[in-house]
């Protein structure tokens, strides 16, 4: 942020940029804002452009149409971004008055940390907790600030006025409109909040999330409010939680039974998809085994091949079964217990270690093919269950 303020005061523009939004109302929150969003009166792209490139930055254009551009810190200096919008009218007051909500509907100048430009009562809704709509002509122009407005619900002590309430559920439709590109950052912000079962229960009674997601159902609501009020008494959450993908396990709960409809408005990453796609399969291998009771050898090869996932495949069959009132959720729960004991205690500690190795097969005679592979996978897994911990006992 003051490399920007250096530049700008060096540029002789200080006095056409303001700060605005986000970082405002942090500001005022006393958060100390990472992302900081600038507004300018005019000269973009290539005043960003130019800053970037003086700072060592990257330079990404996030939405044309509104003149939106980010640049971007390496992570080893902090990973801190800036976003530049080109000002909204003639003066920082037309750009307020084109904003979503109230709270955001604020500036400062790049100068001052201490005149709050508000017109529009911003710091008073700031105050008292309260989620208002700047208007619904600006809710209309950009329908992705329908969905903004329900994120920022998820403040703490925050709800969303009677007004705004009711304006947001008539004009939840419009969120088919917006770029999926954007639809899915919102929604990244949402799914990582500990409690978006909130939002997204409102969203869905709204029919505005069944706007981003055709096809959801409630009992994956269900599913995903067990995971956030549960997963902490999960077993071994300390030790493997931390593995979890918070966006794509939450996603994937939502997903299920959707389809390939389910995400044509949004943007994932191949790993996200892929992910989100072991998921959907461990989650129902993990209900199955349970249901069977298998000997130990087969559970080994599903930990060996899941890995550190095991804990998220878990936890995602125990939220879909609990989310759903069944009454082997308890039971689940203790499976999951010994299963995670056996991963941790017995497969993990031997992962990567082998007994026996191609080389020692084909030294006694066996030829590279189909065969030698499916002994080398047996000695494996019984090296990884404990039956046997030397060469000697297999051979």
């Amino acid at each position: 942020m003051e490399e920007f303020r250096n530049y700008a005061r060096e540029k002789g523009i200080a006095s056409k940029c303001f700060i605005v939004g986000g970082t405002v109302r942090d500001f005022l929150l006393g958060k100390k804002a990472k992302d900081i969003d600038i507004a300018v009166k005019d000269g973009l792209p290539a005043l960003a452009k130019r800053f970037a490139e003086q700072i060592g930055a990257s330079f990404i254009l996030l939405d044309q149409r509104f003149g939106m551009y980010r640049v971007v810190r390496p992570k080893e200096y902090g990973g801190e971004h800036l976003d530049f919008s080109l000002l909204r009218g003639e003066t920082i007051h037309e750009d307020l008055k084109d904003r979503d909500i109230t709270i955001n509907a604020m500036a400062m100048p790049l100068l001052s940390r201490k005149k709050i430009i508000d017109p529009l009562g911003g710091a008073n809704d700031l105050l008292r907790g309260r989620i208002k709509a700047v208007s619904e002509k600006n809710l209309r122009d950009d329908p992705l600030r329908i969905l903004r407005a329900y994120r920022f619900s998820a403040l703490p002590g925050f709800r969303i006025e009677k007004g705004t309430a009711s304006l947001l559920k008539r004009l939840s439709p419009l969120l088919k409109k917006p770029a999926p590109e954007r639809v899915t950052e919102e929604m990244r912000y949402i799914l990582r909040e500990a409690h978006s079962r909130k939002i997204l229960e409102r969203m869905f009674r709204d029919r505005a999330l069944r706007a981003i997601i055709p096809g959801l159902r409630g009992k994956n609501l269900r599913a995903l409010r067990s995971l956030e009020s549960e997963s902490r008494r999960f077993p071994y959450f300390k030790e493997l939680g931390q593995t979890a993908d918070l966006f794509s396990l939450k996603l994937a709960l939502l997903l299920r039974g959707a389809g390939e409809r389910g995400t044509e408005r949004l943007v994932l990453s191949n790993k996200e998809r892929e992910l989100i796609g072991r998921i959907f399969h461990y989650q129902e291998m993990m209900r199955r085994l349970y249901k069977r009771s298998p000997i130990k050898l087969t559970l080994v090869k599903v930990l060996r091949d899941a890995g550190d996932e095991i804990f998220i495949h878990l936890i995602a069959a125990y939220s879909i079964l609990r989310g759903a009132n069944n009454q082997r959720a308890n039971g689940f729960l203790e499976f999951s217990r010994a299963l995670l004991k056996l991963y941790l205690k017995e497969v993990r500690p031997r992962l990567g270690k082998r007994l026996v190795t191609g080389d020692d097969l084909i030294a006694m005679g066996m030829k590279p093919g189909p065969e030698l592979g499916r002994i080398l996978d047996r000695a494996e897994l019984l090296w990884l269950a404990g039956k046997i911990k030397t060469r000697e006992e297999f051979f």
